[in-house]
Formats: structure tokens, sequence, C-alpha cells
């Protein structure tokens, strides 16, 4: 069922919710990347929700069995002073984490 969940949700984020030009890649066991060209933090956070919001929703059904699906998204921007992806990651990674810290299905911004 796991290995369900994340190819539908994958294909729902890429064929639905995110750009063409946007880059999406599975990071990690359970947690995906989505980088988004020429796109302020406020924009950013709108298109976090949209995604939260349609996971939530979608019906993912597995062997006849409807799989309740919620995720936590956090977002962070490149900044100027930082000199490496490794930063950008870190300050997302750490916004994904204030998400699920506090009651996960939610969209943090740092």
């Amino acid at each position: 069922a796991g290995d369900y969940v994340l190819k539908e949700l994958s294909q729902v984020i890429q064929s639905k919710l995110i750009r063409g030009d946007d880059y999406f890649a599975r990071f990690g066991g359970e947690e995906f990347v989505i980088a988004l060209s020429s796109t302020n933090m406020k924009f950013a956070e709108e298109i976090g929700e949209r995604i939260r919001a349609t996971i939530e929703k979608h019906e993912f059904q597995f062997e006849n069995k409807k799989i309740p699906i919620t995720i936590s998204v956090g977002i962070s921007e490149l900044e100027p002073e930082m000199s490496t992806f490794d930063e950008l990651f870190a300050k997302a990674d750490t916004a994904l984490y204030a998400s699920k810290n506090s009651g996960r299905n939610r969209v943090t911004c740092l």
C-alpha cells in the first residue's frame, strides 16, 4: 500500500498541481522536493496549501480500501546569503518538522 500511495501522490502532484518548469522529485523515503522557479514565498505558500488540500481530499484506494492521506509541507526560499542548496534544504526541512510537530497536515514557511 505504501508504494501505491507514493506513486499516486506523485502522479497527482505532477499532473495537476505544479507547472511544467518546476522540479519535482522524491527526496528520501516519504519526502519529496518541489523547486518552484521564479516564485515568491507568498505564492509558494499558496501552492503548498493547494497541494496539501488536494492530497487530503484525494481518494487513495488500495485493494478496495480507502486510505486517508495527509501531508505536511515545509517551504523555504533561496536567500542571497545562502551559499549552497544544502542550506536551502536544511531550512525547508526545519519548516517541514515545524509542520509535523504542530499537528501535521499543515504548511509552514520559514
